[in-house]
Formats: C-alpha cells, structure tokens, sequence
C-alpha cells in the first residue's frame, strides 16, 4: 500500500526562526523552549529577550511542546511525529515517525474490528430476542468500523497531526485531529494506539489534553465535550459541558485542583468537581483562545487571537484583560517569574508581566 507525505528533511536553520510562527512555549526549568512552523524549535535561557535555534530532525510544523523536568522534553506536530530532547531542548530525535507507525496502527485496527465481529456473532448465535435487539446495533457499529479501518489499509496512509501532550505519572499521552490518542509508558520508546479506548464515534479532534493531581486525565474536544479518564487511560466517558463549541485546550490549577477548558470567541469552562459537572466563566473577550498555563501560586493566564491575553488570580471567578501592545496572534504561553510569562504566536515571542493587584 502507498506510503505518502513522510518527512525526513530537518529544519533549515534560519536567522529569521525567532521571528516566525510558533505555536507553543514550555518552561524547562530555567529555560524557555518554543516550537513551531517549519520544525522550528528555538530556546532561550533569558526568558524569552533572545532565542537560539535547536537542530531538529524533521521540518513538519510542530503543535504543542511539554517538559517534564528540566531536561526531559517532547514536542508533537503534523504527521504524528514526536520529538524528544534529553537535554533541555537544546537538541532532539525524532522518537515516533507518525507515518511509519500510522500502517501499523491501521493493521491493528483491522485485526481488532474482525474480533469485535467475531464476538458479536457468537453473542447472537445464542441470544434470546430481546437481547438479539440490543446486539444488532452494535454489530451494526462493528461492521462499520471494520469498513472504515480496511479503506484505511487501501488508502494513501495518513497520520493525523497531534495537537497535545502530556503526562500522568509516567505515563505519557499524545492526542490530535480525527480523534487519535497515543500512549506510552516507557518515555516514549513504544507509543501505543489508544483511540479505541475513547467513546468517539465521531472522531472529533482531540485538542488538549492534562492531567490533576489525583491522576485523572481531562481531553479538550469539539462539541463542547470533555473526555474524561483515570490515570490508567483503559477507559474514557465523555462528559457533555453545555457547550457546543470547540475547545482548543485544557489545563489544571495546581493550587485549587480546578480543570479549565477553553476555546472558541472566549468560551472558558470550568470544573471543580474532577470534571463532573461545568461551569461556564466570563473571560472578558470574545476573542478565541489557544493557550493556558496554570502557576504553583494559582495564576492562570490564557492567550488567543489579536494578542488576546487574559488572567485571573481567583481560580477563575474574575478574569482581567491584558494589554501585551500588540495584535499578533497568540498560541502559547508559559510562566518566567512570580508574575512574568511569554506568549508565543505570530511574528515570534511577547514578554508581559501581570500587575498583582489588577488580577486578584
């Protein structure tokens, strides 16, 4: 079967990379890391006044970034690549060929249809009527799914990007377009397909993902859904916020245990109840929002389009407008300071600073 769109070329190194589309920024310890169009990843060890430009393996436009500590990093993007630094970003490998292993994934979702058909009939060979009733839709679904996964086997592979990393534990989970998730719990030696686990029968895009400190595992999703698991990621539900919109991201305050979603024309959502039930917040803007980061003192800052940028220092009962100076676009944001964080977007990188007493 074909193999098409697999990216081997690395990023060019380019006097202009700092000053071109980045999507995400991450703290690693001291250090800021950035990622972006291109395979662009750049680092800066003055937060954010100037950056260097890391060698990078593939030129595919990289989503989202995440350190675990100071030195361990991945980044994910387009062709359902992953990239792992060991030592602050400062260099990286290309830890999964999305496309490489997309043929792999889609024989395994062949081979897990059959058994679900198999099962299926056996159940119905032996059922009374009123439970033939209920089987029928189900083998129904599992026909279908085994439809789509065989045109999969037939069709040019394609490997959805990934749109979002993070960790639970040891465990990491990568999630992205048409509903794919991806897990590992060898620091990304294997990744293992995981989308089978999640009630999305509609492959709707898998946005964000994070994790709070009793290891639940939160996904940000289209429709206003929530998918929600524990540590294990076995098992997934999706939890309806009253929304029906696209969130583009999830996040945690670390101080209150509080989950936030957050996404389309200023939507932000919130959940103090392990993302039982939701709230929905004023931000203040109706401008989309993209990234978030959380502090360890409870600042929660999100940035979005026109240079939107939004914080609130109550978990999210206020939220202040920011005025960062500019229009560009925003896309990630991370903490540098006590009250300083860079965003990321268009053009490059902003330095902003919140005033404490406005944010309370």
């Amino acid at each position: 079967m074909p193999v098409w769109g697999v990216e081997t070329d690395p990023a060019m190194m380019m006097p202009g990379a700092s000053k071109s589309l980045l999507l995400d920024v991450a703290a690693a310890g001291e250090r800021l890391v950035a990622v972006g169009e291109r395979g662009h990843i750049l680092y800066s060890d003055n937060a954010g006044d100037s950056w260097t430009q890391a060698r990078v393996p593939t030129s595919v436009m990289l989503t989202r970034v995440l350190f675990r500590d100071a030195k361990n990093g991945w980044a994910v993007g387009h062709d359902g690549n992953i990239l792992f630094s060991s030592d602050g970003g400062a260099s990286w490998e290309l830890q999964r060929d999305g496309v490489s292993d997309q043929l792999n994934i889609n024989k395994d979702r062949v081979s897990r249809s059959q058994q679900t058909l198999r099962e299926l009939r056996a159940k119905l060979e032996v059922a009374s009527d009123d439970r033939v009733a209920t089987l029928e839709p189900d083998l129904e679904d599992a026909e279908y799914a085994l439809e789509r996964a065989q045109q999969a086997m037939s069709d040019p592979v394609y490997a959805p990007p990934l749109m979002a990393i993070g960790f639970c534990g040891k465990r990491g989970w990568a999630s992205g377009g048409f509903g794919v998730l991806l897990s590992t719990s060898t620091d990304g030696r294997q990744w293992e397909d995981y989308s089978y686990a999640v009630n999305n029968d509609e492959e709707l895009h898998l946005n964000g993902i994070t994790a709070d400190s009793a290891g639940g595992l939160f996904i940000a999703s289209e429709w206003g859904y929530i998918f929600r698991s524990t540590c294990s990621g076995k098992t997934w539900e999706a939890i309806e916020t009253g929304y029906d919109g696209s969130f583009f991201g999830v996040v945690v305050n670390p101080a209150t245990d509080s989950v936030f979603a957050y996404g389309l024309l200023g939507t932000i959502y919130r959940s103090r109840d392990r993302g039982a039930t939701w709230e929905e917040l004023d931000s203040g803007t109706a401008s989309s929002l993209f990234g978030a980061v959380a502090t360890a003192n409870g600042a929660l800052v999100m940035v979005g389009l026109n240079g939107t940028a939004v914080a609130s220092r109550d978990d999210g009962d206020t939220f202040i407008s920011l005025e960062l100076g500019s229009n560009r676009d925003l896309y990630g944001v991370a903490p540098t300071g006590s009250a300083a964080f860079t965003a990321v977007g268009r053009g490059g990188s902003i330095n902003f600073v919140i005033d404490d007493e406005s944010a309370r």
